[in-house]
This record gives C-alpha cells, structure tokens and sequence, in this order.
C-alpha cells in the first residue's frame, strides 16, 4: 500500500508539473508586443507601422495623398 501512494503522489505531480509547464509558453506568446517600429508621417503626423511606410527622399509618409 506504501508503494502505490507513493507511486500515485508522484504521478499527480509530474502531471501538474507537465500541464504547468506546456501551460506557460503559449500565454507569453500572446502577451509579446509586436516588434513592428511606428513611425510618423512628414506630412500629417499620422503614426503607423514601419512596414507601411513610403519612404521617400528620407522623409516618411503614410499614404500618397500624403506624398
């Protein structure tokens, strides 16, 4: 009877070990903020994402109405 309490003890901690483990990665991948740097346009100031810009004659513009 030792044996088996032992053996069920052990069981339910590496269980709760596993699911706190597996648990933990997939919720601090949702709270990583986007590596994706706001810039503003040179024309109205307007903020948005680097990958989005027109960039031109060094200055950064948010749309070609802008431009």
């Amino acid at each position: 009877m030792g044996i088996r309490f032992i053996a069920v003890v052990l069981l339910v901690f590496l269980g709760f070990y596993l699911f706190k483990k597996y648990r933990k990665p997939s919720s601090v991948t949702e709270q990583q903020p986007s590596s994706n740097k706001m810039v503003a346009c040179s024309t109205c100031k307007t903020h948005i994402p680097e990958d989005e810009a027109i960039m031109q004659d060094g200055k950064i513009y948010c749309s070609k109405e802008c431009l």
